[in-house]
Parts: structure tokens; sequence; C-alpha cells
């Protein structure tokens, strides 16, 4: 058995220490069940026919369709998501935007503009884009017929 301190103050910066030392092992706990509950994504194959699309809205008014492939935290990413998207004629699916993620896209078919770090650049099939974190981006379909493209967006997990 621990013999309490013998002083008012020791007793004090004894239990100091343990209330700290209990809450150091509650957050740590803790953050080992937040982890556990999270599963990283499996490796798999995906077929185009098991790929969901949904209706893509900007301000409300569709834009096209999305679907995806993968989407979760992997062993290297804390963030990895691949999909597909279907881009009506003459739209785009939102204005220039940055993020935290590196992504890359790749159009599979129909004609458009993709804006990348201050460029416009005319774009078709197998035309590919890579934006770094932060850097202005978006797609335009300047067609008459959809523009198709897929993408791929991750963290790494030292980033996060």
């Amino acid at each position: 058995m621990t013999r309490p301190p013998s002083s008012p103050r020791k007793a004090n910066l004894f239990l100091g220490l343990l209330a700290l030392a209990l809450a150091f092992g509650w957050a740590w706990r803790e953050s080992v069940h937040a982890r556990e509950g999270k599963p990283i994504t499996p490796s798999k194959t995906v077929n185009l026919d098991e790929v969901k699309m949904s209706v893509y809205e900007h301000e409300g008014q569709p834009v096209g369709h999305v679907g995806l492939y993968v989407e979760g935290e992997t062993q290297a990413s804390a963030s990895l998501v691949a999909g597909r998207f279907i881009i009506d004629p003459g739209k785009s699916p939102h204005p220039p935007h940055v993020h935290s993620d590196e992504e890359i896209l790749i159009v599979e078919s129909g004609h458009g503009e993709i804006f990348c770090g201050g460029k416009t650049t005319k774009v078709g099939p197998g035309s590919v884009m890579f934006s770094a974190p932060d850097v202005p981006h978006n797609i335009t379909n300047t067609e008459d017929v959809p523009l198709v493209f897929y993408f791929m967006k991750w963290t790494p997990k030292s980033a996060k």
C-alpha cells in the first residue's frame, strides 16, 4: 500500500499528478478506440456495374452524375476517394476550388477545359490533371455531349 504524502502541499501535488496521469490514460484509450472504430479500406476490385451513380448538384441544379469506387481510410492514407463523374453538356461540377487532398483526374470521353494552378487547358480522352494540395482547379464540359472522367483524391496519414 502506498503511503500518502505528509504535507498538504505534497498531497495536492500528488493528487494533481494522479489526475493528470488518469487524464492522459483516458485520452490515449479514447484515441485507440477511435482508430479501431474506423475500418481500413480493404484491397478489392470494383467493376463499373457495381458503382451506384447518383445525381450531383451544384447550387441546387443538377450538373451530372457521380459514383464512388473506393472511399475511406487506408493503411497509408487518412482519406482516399476514387470515383467516376459524368458531367452534363455545358456544365461544371463546381467553380475552381482547393482542398488539402492531392487529386488526379483522367478524362475518359468528351471534351472540355480544366483549370489547374492558374492555367486553363483544353482536354479530351486520355487527358490527365494532377492537382497538389491547395491548388485551385476545376473541369468544365464545353460540348453538347457528356464528359466522363475518373478521379482519385488522397491525403497521406502524415499530412492530416
